[in-house]
């Protein structure tokens, strides 16, 4: 998942920019709401300013219109808000393309497991992309009238959505820059980028992608995380024909890859083995898809064990999430029974409560027989008492 690598050699003289073009479109970041304490700016790239150059705090604070009405607020946050929900409308068209292109280029049958992942995606895909255009809709009639019409209304709402899919890129660097010495973490990231940007193989993998340009949106993350890609290449390296071929699936997620890069880069070939399962759960809250990296390192190597249970537990992973470390020693032998992954949340409606005694669930899950039980219990088991506490 680690195609961010690919275009650094492009991207080299981007830390001398980065102040700049984080005051593009600044009157953008008025829409957003505080984040933090410390500082009287909005948005993440308002903030990388304020932590970059503190002095100026009031000026800027003026230039971002802090003097407006309540009526040109309110109109400034629904632009904004139909700007996520067109971004994210892009973002989904891009993925589903993606797929469409991939499943076109394999020319071969595919494991049964592959497909019903890849549809899966697919469906979830065409779910977020329905979702948001309701919600731009809803937006639009509370917004009123256009009042931006001709060439300026479709530049001022193609800028609106740029800086909205930049958004989760620029917090990524805010993150970082709030880590550490601002000016610091910038020169050791530049650093990296120009080290990067002379190697041979990345530089070929750039000139080989035909979309490098849907980058721009990631470069502040990609500046951010310079100094972490360049200890990891050597991890992903040998993965870069495979990352360049998944690279339209992969762009659309770079900000939260290079914000866990350090967790995914050491199991980057398996990940890339079973991406298109794995994608099922990218849409979760970011905080459940952040618990749920912790768990990568125990579970990647059982990957090829797991296979299709990967995708059919994707539906039961709220449920299942607090019980992973538990689970994780046993998850081998139960891999060869489906039943019991596709229906999780009936097992767990059921016996959830033996997972919470310590003694008890070590001495169920040690049974050689409970595989089997289990994915008995599963089939048989009425589903419509879990239903319904739904």
């Amino acid at each position: 998942m680690l195609a961010v690598l690919l275009p650094l050699s492009a991207l080299s003289a981007l830390p001398a920019l980065l102040p700049l073009s984080a005051l593009a479109l600044p009157t953008l970041s008025t829409a957003r709401a505080p984040i933090g304490g410390e500082t009287p700016f909005v948005g993440a790239r308002a903030g990388v300013i304020a932590t970059l150059f503190p002095g100026l705090g009031k000026p800027l604070q003026r230039l971002l219109g802090g003097e407006q009405g309540f009526t040109a607020k309110r109109r400034a946050v629904l632009r904004w808000r139909i700007a996520e929900r067109r971004a994210e409308v892009e973002r989904c068209s891009r993925e589903l393309e993606a797929l469409a292109a991939r499943e076109y280029r394999a020319g071969r049958p595919e494991a049964p497991a592959v497909r019903v992942a890849r549809q899966e995606r697919v469906a979830q895909l065409r779910r977020a992309a329905g979702q948001a255009e309701a919600s731009i809709l809803r937006y639009k009639a509370r917004l009123g009238a256009e009042e931006r019409p001709g060439w300026l209304g479709v530049a001022a709402r193609a800028a609106e959505t740029f800086t909205a899919s930049e958004e989760r890129s620029a917090r990524v660097l805010w993150t970082r820059l709030r880590q550490a010495d601002p000016w610091d973490a910038l020169r050791q990231d530049a650093a990296s980028l120009l080290r990067l940007g002379s190697n041979v193989t990345l530089a070929r993998g750039y000139l080989q992608l035909s979309s490098s340009s849907r980058l721009v949106p990631h470069a502040a993350a990609i500046v951010a995380r310079a100094a972490k890609l360049e200890r990891i290449l050597e991890l992903v390296e040998p993965h870069l024909d495979e990352v360049l071929q998944r690279f339209d699936q992969i762009e659309p997620h770079l900000p939260f890859v290079l914000d866990h890069v350090d967790v995914l880069a050491p199991h980057v070939g398996v990940i890339l083995k079973h991406f298109d399962a794995l994608l099922l759960y990218v849409d979760q809250p970011k905080d459940d898809l952040a618990s749920l990296v912790q768990y990568l390192p125990i579970f990647a190597p059982l990957f090829d064990t797991l296979g299709p249970n990967i995708a059919l537990a994707q539906p039961h992973i709220k449920a299942l999430a607090p019980h992973l470390s538990t689970i994780a020693p046993h998850a081998a032998r139960f891999a060869p029974y489906c039943a019991v992954s596709a229906n999780a949340d009936v097992l767990l409606w059921y016996f959830g409560w033996v997972l919470r005694l310590p003694l008890l669930r070590h001495l169920l899950l040690s049974l050689p027989a409970m595989p089997r039980i289990a994915a008995f219990l599963a089939r048989r088991l009425p589903r419509r008492p879990c239903v319904r506490s739904a």
